[in-house]
Formats: C-alpha cells, sequence, structure tokens
C-alpha cells in the first residue's frame, strides 16, 4: 500500500473544494481544465477536488493564468 503524502500547512480538502467552485464559477468543466493543462485524462482534477491531492506548481501557475488570479489564491490553510 503506497502512502499518501500530506501537507501540514494546506487543508487539502478546504483547497479542493476551493478550486473546484472556483474553476465552475468561471464557466470551466474539467474536461476543458484537462485540454488547457495538457492532461492524457480528466483523473486528476477530480482528485484535485477531492483533496486526494494538490496540482503540480506548473499547474496551479497554468490555472492563475486561466483564470486570472495569484496561484496561492487556490490554497487553503490549516
Amino acid at each position: 500500500m503506497s502512502k499518501r503524502i500530506t501537507y501540514p500547512n494546506i487543508d487539502m480538502q478546504r483547497t479542493g473544494r476551493k478550486l473546484k467552485h472556483m474553476i465552475e464559477s468561471a464557466g470551466y468543466t474539467p474536461r476543458m481544465i484537462q485540454e488547457h493543462l495538457h492532461l492524457s485524462c480528466v483523473q486528476p482534477i477530480y482528485r484535485w477536488y477531492k483533496g486526494l491531492v494538490l496540482p503540480s506548481v506548473d499547474h496551479l501557475f497554468m490555472l492563475s493564468e486561466l483564470l486570472g488570479v495569484h496561484m496561492e489564491e487556490f490554497l487553503v490553510k490549516r
């Protein structure tokens, strides 16, 4: 069984919900985000939304450019 990586200063579930809300509020679907980020499938986006993993720095940067917000606005502190 693989060990789950945790980030002690980031609330991953709330971050995932916030990310989902920001993306949906901007009118984007997970499939649109998949295409914008050049992901091979949509599953990573759903894992972000559930708070299972965080987007990479590259993906956060591309999302911030797309949505016109700073990368830190996606993250929720514990």
